[in-house]
């Protein structure tokens, strides 16, 4: 059952992923390579994949066959995806201060500790 499953996820994936056009010109690749044969006997499938797709776009005598090879050019794919907004309820907020809390100026003496307290917070721990 799950062999089935990724199967089935794999092919979700990969025909979402690349356009069904693209696979269609898989049958021009495999003629492509055998015209390369015919011209070059001695050109392996791996040395036809990276003159095509490595080399950058090489402008030869075959260069519009080339550009007939799958993933050579982009084609405009048209993609919408829809965002999905859960309408959540925004929490009342209350903005008061407490009773002790002193404005001096733009500064708050809710809990004024000196210096010499905070710095007691970085000593290294000791033992008893």
């Amino acid at each position: 059952m799950r062999q089935i499953l990724a199967i089935f996820l794999l092919v979700v994936y990969t025909c979402t992923g690349t356009t069904l056009q693209e696979l269609q010109k898989a049958p021009v690749l495999a003629a492509h390579y055998l015209e390369h044969q015919e011209m070059t006997s001695d050109i392996s499938l791996t040395q036809f994949l990276v003159l095509h797709y490595l080399s950058g776009n090489v402008k030869d005598g075959d260069y519009a066959r080339d550009m007939q090879l799958p993933f050579k050019t982009t084609d405009v794919v048209a993609s919408a995806t829809t965002p999905l907004v859960i309408p959540v309820p925004f929490p009342e907020l209350n903005f008061t201060l407490p009773p002790s809390a002193h404005v001096h100026g733009a500064v708050l003496d809710v809990d004024f500790h000196s210096s010499r307290f905070l710095s007691s917070i970085w000593q290294p721990p000791k033992s008893c």
